[in-house]
Parts: structure tokens; sequence; C-alpha cells
């Protein structure tokens, strides 16, 4: 059994702050929501399974009302008003989210919470084993590929441990145990024998432990899919060879941010690099799943150069094409880490083209990053982006589709 001492401080400090109305005390994962992906729903928590028989006979008599108060949503103390749900959890989504926390429910509560889910991170990894890669053990906590560029997901299976522990140790609490005797509670919780379990060879159930069974099976699923993305060629590798094939051949004819002698802005250079083709993808991407979820989905109406290329269709549902967004932008740059005054040129550079930005106004915006054109330079750059972005968005969706992962 692994000690998990700052996942402890963090259960009392949540159930100490209850009061009468929300007896549980307060629901950690509620300032954390996240959305459905793909159309799969996250499922909630099991009382059968999360309070099987040994569990309950240790509660004791008043273990129906606890279990039943703990599994209440009423009884919990929730985020007022959470953030909205988005299907990519990033680390300035979580990061956002734990200043809400903060601010509403005082900041001793945040860094214990997010000292508890370094230790669950670690915790992960020990169990794993040293030798698990960073990719295997980042798609076992997150439930996602990995990321770059302060856009790694927020950890999933930890939300989880996170959710099973407080409602065990809330109904601990409400049969009247004191503090330490509900966290020995909780520990026997995570590592009695997983539920559901498997047969093994013999037929026998071969159950291992609650908490290594979680991490062994998501660990197991997120080994096939580096496998089954190695197999369909949707690697890093792919994505640097896709953007190293723009660059070196339709890239500077399609490039649509060119001034008056053929040079390549933001770079201002004359040759296209394989880091501006990924920003550009990025910043591309990233305004055409912004575009289907504000709007309420192509139905809404996409910009343009967007919708005449065909990112309406079904393939480009918003999550997936974050996802082929932040790959690419990750393979832009040999160190992982692309320039970020470069990112938010050219992210201004498309919002301007798309958005039919005034002269003036463009112009303004592009001084600020260090770009010199004057306002009529500045009208005419954007005029013929606007002529020749659909050139370049056609060719992102025709050859990024191979990247996609439709399952």
């Amino acid at each position: 059994m692994q000690p998990l001492p700052q996942l402890e401080s963090c259960l009392r400090l949540a159930f100490d702050a209850r009061d009468p109305l929300h007896p549980s005390g307060i629901s950690l994962s509620s300032w954390f929501v996240r959305a459905p992906t793909r159309g799969r729903r996250r499922g909630e928590l099991d009382a059968t399974l999360l309070f099987p028989p040994e569990l309950r006979a240790r509660l004791g008599p008043d273990a129906g009302p606890a279990i039943a108060l703990a599994m209440d949503p009423g009884s919990w103390r929730s985020c007022p008003s959470p953030r909205a749900t988005i299907p990519l959890a990033t680390r300035e989504w979580l990061a956002e989210a734990a200043v809400a926390l903060g601010r509403s429910e005082g900041f001793e509560l945040t860094w214990a919470m997010l000292r508890a889910i370094s230790e669950l991170e670690s915790t992960a990894q020990r169990l794993l084993g040293s030798r698990t890669p960073r990719s295997t053990l980042r798609q076992v906590l997150h439930g996602v590929a990995q990321r770059t560029l302060r856009a790694e997901p927020f950890a999933a299976f930890v939300i989880r441990v996170l959710k099973i522990a407080q409602a065990a140790y809330a109904a601990f609490r409400h049969s009247g145990r004191p503090h330490d005797a509900a966290w020995a509670l909780v520990q026997d919780r995570l590592w009695l024998p997983y539920p559901t379990g498997r047969s093994g060879r013999s037929g026998a159930q071969a159950r291992g432990a609650y908490l290594p069974s979680l991490l062994q099976a998501a660990a197991a699923n997120a080994r096939k899919r580096l496998k089954r993305n190695a197999a369909e060629h949707r690697t890093k590798d792919h994505a640097r060879a896709l953007l190293a094939r723009f660059a070196s051949g339709p890239g500077a004819r399609a490039w649509p941010w060119i001034d008056g002698s053929g040079r390549l802005f933001p770079q201002g250079e004359d040759a296209l690099s394989p880091e501006m083709a990924g920003l550009c993808f990025f910043a591309l991407l990233a305004h055409a799943a912004s575009e289907r979820r504000s709007r309420g989905g192509p139905a809404g109406g996409l910009s343009a150069p967007l919708d005449e290329a065909g990112f309406g269709s079904s393939e480009w549902l918003p999550d997936r094409t974050d996802d082929l967004a932040i790959r690419l932008l990750s393979a832009s740059a040999a160190s992982g880490l692309p320039r970020g005054e470069m990112l938010e040129a050219i992210s201004t550079l498309v919002r301007a083209t798309l958005a039919g930005m005034p002269a003036p106004e463009g112009a303004s915006a592009l001084r600020r990053l260090g770009i010199q054109l004057g306002e009529d330079d500045t009208a005419k750059m954007l005029e013929r982006a606007r002529a020749r972005l659909p050139e370049l968005a056609r060719w992102l969706e025709e050859n990024g589709r191979e990247l996609l992962e439709r399952t």
C-alpha cells in the first residue's frame, strides 16, 4: 500500500468545510468538470461497486444512510458557476479552475488539492514502473495523447481517484468515524480487490487491488492506443513529415500573408519553415474548432474559407480538430516549444483574415507584435491573404485527414 498523506490532508480539509446545508463538505471535482468527448459520457460513481458488502459491514448499522448521504450530490457544496466544459482539459484550464476554487473555498484547499494530484501522479509512476514511457504515463493519467506548450490535458484518472476517495471518506465520517479511522478505511477502499475482477485461466476470480487495477487497465488502453497510432501513421514523426511536405512544396505558393516583394509574414523571410507551417495550421484548426463550438456546429455557419475547404464535415468534430492542432503545434519545433511571439503573430493574422479586420486595427495589432506595416500595406496584405487562404485551408483539410483519430 502506497502512502498518500497529501490526499489525506485534502480530503480532511474538504470535509471539515461542511455546513448544515452541505454535510458532506466541498465537492472538489465540481470545479473540474469535463465535457464528454466524441459522444461518450463520463460514468459517475456506482455505489454498489464503491461500497462492496465487506466494506458496508465495516461501516456498521448506519451504512445505508451514510452511503446515501455521501452519494447525494445535494449534500456537497459544489462550484456555483463551473467553467464552461471543454473536451480537452488543459493545464491552463486546470490553473483557472484551481484559482476559482481558491477564491470560493480558500487557497489552503487549492494547494492541498494540487499537492494531492502531484502525489497521485507520482504514485502512478511507481505502480507502472520506472521503465514506463512518459508518453504512456500521460495517456494513463490524462486519457489522451502527449501534449506540449502548456496544453497537457489534466489528469482524468487522478480526478476519478479523487472522487472515489472523497465519497468513501464522507461515508465513513457520516457513519461516526473520526478522521484517522475514516482515512484508514479510505486507504483500504483504494487497495481492496477491484470489485468486478476478472477470471483467471483456471476460471477463478483474479482480483487485483482497486487502485492499481484501474491504473493497469488504463495503461493497457494507453499502450494499445500508442501502437494503433504508430500503425495508422499518426505519430509525431508523421506530423513533422506533413509540415515538411507543405513547407517544401506548396507552402510558399499558398502562404496567405505576403508583402509586395514576396516576403512571408510574420517571419519576414523568403522561405517557409516547417515551424511556421505548424504555427499556422494550429491557429487555423483552433479557429475552426472554436467556430464550430460557438456557432452551434456547421449549421451555424463557418467562415467562408473554412466552410469551402470542408471543415464543416463530421470528421472535423471540435475535439478531433483540437487534437490535431495541438499535435501539429508540438511537432512544429524541434524543442517541442514553439516561439510564443510567432504564435501570437500568426494567430492575429488568421483572425484578421477570417474576421475581415479593418486595416487601421490590423496595422495597430501587427505593430504591437513587431511587424511594421502601414495601413495601406496592411490592407493590401490582408486582401491578398483572403484570396490565398482558401488554397491553404483546402490543402490542410485534404492532407490533415490522414492524421485524424477516427475512434
